[in-house]
This record gives C-alpha cells, sequence and structure tokens, in this order.
C-alpha cells in the first residue's frame, strides 16, 4: 500500500512541476514578444524599432505616413544616444547628408516652443540638437525637420510644406512614462 500512496505523491509533484515550468515559459515568451520591433520595423540597438518610409519624400506633413499606414508615431528624438543611433542607422541604409526627414516635432502658432506631437499629445522635448540659428521665431515654419549631417542629425524649424521622408517610431518604452502637457 506504502508504494501506491508513493507514485501517486510522484505523479502528483511531477504535474505541479510540470505546470510551472510552464507558466514561467509563457511568463518569460510573452515578456520576449512585448519588446520585439513589429515588423516591418528595424531594430536600432536595442530600446528603438524605426520604419524609414523608402517611398518619394513626402510633399507636406499633413500626410503622416507613420499615422495614416502605420498607425504609429513618427520619430520623437529623446536624447543624444538615439539621435546618434538613428544617423548612423540611416547612413547604413544608404541616405546620404542633407536628407531631411519628418520628425513629430510640432509647434503651434503663437508660441514659439517646439513638442513632440505623440499621437495628437504634445510632450516637452527633453533633448534637442537644432542647427545654428534654430529654431527660427519665424512663424509658418511649425513643422520639425532633422537633417542627416555626418553622424547626426541636426533640427530645423521648416515650413509644413518642406519635402521629407518619413521615420515612424514604435516605442519599446512604457509610453505612459512620458509626461504629456496637452
Amino acid at each position: 500500500m506504502p508504494n501506491r500512496q508513493t507514485r501517486k505523491t510522484e505523479s502528483s509533484d511531477l504535474l505541479r512541476l510540470f505546470l510551472t515550468f510552464w507558466l514561467i515559459f509563457l511568463a518569460h515568451r510573452h515578456t520576449a514578444e512585448a519588446v520585439r520591433c513589429k515588423i516591418p520595423y528595424n531594430r536600432v540597438q536595442e530600446n528603438y524599432c524605426y520604419f524609414v518610409a523608402d517611398e518619394e519624400p513626402l510633399h507636406t506633413s499633413f500626410h503622416n505616413f507613420c499615422y495614416q499606414d502605420k498607425r504609429t508615431s513618427r520619430v520623437c528624438v529623446d536624447s543624444e544616444e538615439e539621435m546618434h543611433l538613428l544617423a548612423q542607422h540611416l547612413h547604413e541604409m544608404g541616405y546620404p547628408d542633407g536628407t531631411k526627414f519628418w520628425s513629430a516635432g510640432h509647434r503651434w502658432p503663437g508660441d514659439n516652443r517646439f513638442y513632440w506631437n505623440y499621437f495628437g499629445r504634445a510632450r516637452p522635448m527633453n533633448y534637442t540638437n537644432w542647427a545654428s540659428e534654430e529654431p527660427t521665431p519665424q512663424m509658418g515654419r511649425n513643422c520639425l525637420i532633422l537633417t542627416l549631417s555626418g553622424n547626426e542629425l541636426l533640427m530645423s524649424s521648416e515650413s509644413c510644406y518642406t519635402r521629407a521622408v518619413d521615420i515612424c517610431e514604435q516605442s519599446l518604452a512604457d509610453s505612459d512614462s512620458r509626461s504629456v502637457i496637452h
């Protein structure tokens, strides 16, 4: 009789152990998938996923490829590290110096400050890399363009009717951690 009870306990322990490992596996798999870049985004380093629209440059900022076609935001450059990584990535893709790219940067009429327009919500810029004599206070230049120059992207205020290439960004960070103004 004791032998039968031991087998039952061993089976129960094995089942419990199997279920524990299975749950750990599923939790790990879900976590790993949560930080992957969606197709067709390219992972750049550990924390950044970008998709560069390889079509003709867009004629205006108002055709937002990222939002309309990809349901993501245009790029928000939040650090010097991200700026250098993105510039290197664009050079590796074959974009020459002087190429202009749309960003999520925007200012509202009557306000000289630029904000990241992140899915229609404004959030402050905690990093900038303005070209010399930028941003201009001239109204009508309310969109922020990134221009590839060496190993960096220079920011400039431009007309929203400037021709530029879209860079879409998939955030791998907790989006709730970004403070929103509007």
